[in-house]
C-alpha cells in the first residue's frame, strides 16, 4: 500500500471510492433514500476536484487502484475518511488518519462531522460528542455527530 498526497488526476477515483464506500456501507445505517441522496455528494466532478484540492488530502493506492483517501481542510477538521469496501476494516483508514497528523501541525483540537457508521471509528481515536445534527442534503434528512478530540 503507498499513501500519497492528492493530484487533481485521482478524483475520479476518489469519486468511485466515496460511492463504494456510501452504497456499499451505507445501508448498515441509512435508508435507500439516504444512501442515493448520500452518494450524489461528487456528481459535480469539477466542484469534487476543487474541493479534494484544498488542505491536505491523501490517497491510499494499492496496486495502483485507488482505495481510500482522508482530507483535513481547514487543518482542525477531519473533513472525508473513506475506504472502498474492498478494503474496509483493513486498517487503511486508520493509517490515513494517523498520517493526516493534526498533532504535528500544531492543532489544539480536531473536529468532524461523523455518520452513523464513522461514530464508533471516532470514539475509538478519543473523540467525543459535542452535538447531534439533523441536516438536509439532497432535500434528505440525515442524522450526524459533531465530535471533537483535544490533541495534548
Amino acid at each position: 500500500m503507498i499513501i500519497r498526497e492528492f493530484l487533481a488526476s485521482d478524483a475520479e477515483g476518489l469519486a468511485a471510492v466515496y460511492r463504494d464506500a456510501v452504497r456499499g456501507i451505507g445501508p448498515q445505517a441509512y435508508t435507500a433514500e439516504q444512501v442515493a441522496a448520500w452518494a450524489l455528494y461528487p456528481d459535480d466532478m469539477d466542484e469534487f476536484r476543487v474541493r479534494m484540492s484544498r488542505g491536505l488530502t491523501l490517497v491510499a493506492e494499492v496496486e495502483g487502484r485507488v482505495v481510500a483517501f482522508g482530507q483535513l481542510e481547514p487543518e482542525d477538521h477531519l473533513a472525508f475518511l473513506y475506504c472502498s469496501t474492498d478494503y474496509a476494516r483493513r486498517g487503511i483508514g486508520a493509517e490515513i488518519y494517523a498520517r493526516l497528523g493534526a498533532r504535528e501541525r500544531g492543532v489544539a483540537a480536531i473536529h468532524t462531522e461523523a455518520s452513523r457508521i464513522s461514530r464508533p471509528f471516532f470514539a475509538k481515536h478519543g473523540y467525543e460528542l459535542i452535538e447531534v445534527e439533523h441536516v438536509v442534503r439532497f432535500g434528505v434528512e440525515f442524522e450526524r455527530f459533531r465530535m471533537r478530540k483535544v490533541l495534548g
